[in-house]
């Protein structure tokens, strides 16, 4: 087992003060640290929003239980021995991490086909448990548009050969269509052998999360990464990872996440996962 501060030593004021808010997204903000320029702050806010902000509500404190649980997770991944962004928690609602220049692609690591997948893989049953985990990279895109390429959908998969990288629809049947964009000496900043890297740390830590989650008596479906360098050119695994990141079944086939948020439950159902979420996280690390 591994020790872990307690709460009100992982929530002592440290030096580093929020400064100019350098992004801000559906659900959290990045602020830059007066102290240095190695860290960032980043506060979860109350919101949560499903179908890329189509629907939208405020839950109050959900702020709080995110950043528990992003801290409770990355607590434990750091000692773990993985290569976190984070560092510390800072506030009820806030973290420090490493500053990253994000690399722009999102991890999903599966272990069993729920979402998305069964369009790219209709062989598959739902609830279908891969022997071997399934990671599956997104290149993260808005306005349907990537370096001057326009693009029929955003958020492609991307399959990289060797030093390119191939784009497909991610809500079509991947042996239905063949790549509409191929990048070529893709990704010039990103070797195959950090891809490589990516892959690795993306599948060691859902393995380490899917066991603690399992000894609670649930079952980790997928999650989502995303990665970056730090200031020295280090890759870290950054973001955050909380409620809003992964489908968790409970021993009955319940989706704690914000899956039943997507799926149209009670806001107080969805309220009442997150608190359950983050209280159960708190035993990760004990």
């Amino acid at each position: 087992m591994v020790a872990r501060n307690s709460h009100q030593e992982r929530t002592l004021t440290m030096p580093h003060q929020k400064d100019l808010l350098l992004a801000e997204g559906k659900t959290k903000r990045i602020w830059s640290s007066s102290l240095t320029n190695k860290h960032v702050i980043i506060e979860s806010k109350d919101d949560l929003t499903a179908g890329d902000g189509a629907k939208h509500d405020i839950i109050p404190g959900k702020g709080a239980l995110s950043n528990q649980t992003i801290c409770n997770v990355f607590e434990c991944l750091k000692a773990w021995g993985l290569p976190v962004a984070f560092f510390r928690q800072y506030s009820a609602t806030e973290f420090i991490a490493e500053h990253c220049a994000m690399i722009p692609y999102e991890v999903v690591v599966r272990r069993l086909a729920f979402g998305s997948i069964l369009k790219r893989y209709p062989s598959y049953d739902k609830g279908y448990v891969f022997p071997e985990l399934l990671p599956e990279f997104f290149l993260k895109t808005s306005g349907k548009k990537w370096q001057g390429y326009g693009l029929p959908v955003d958020d492609p998969l991307i399959i990289f050969s060797q030093n390119r990288g191939c784009l497909f629809r991610p809500d079509q049947p991947i042996g239905q269509q063949a790549p509409f964009l191929i990048l070529d000496d893709f990704p010039l900043q990103h070797s195959p052998k950090e891809i490589k890297d990516i892959d690795q740390i993306a599948i060691r830590a859902f393995l380490e999360v899917e066991i603690a989650w399992r000894k609670l008596g649930y079952r980790l479906v997928d999650f989502k990464l995303e990665f970056g360098h730090n200031v020295d050119g280090e890759l870290r695994l950054a973001d955050v990872i909380d409620n809003d990141s992964w489908r968790l079944l409970d021993e009955h086939g319940y989706d704690v996440s914000k899956q039943a948020y997507r799926e149209g439950e009670p806001l107080e159902k969805v309220a009442a996962n997150y608190r359950l979420v983050a209280q159960r996280t708190e035993l990760f690390c004990i």
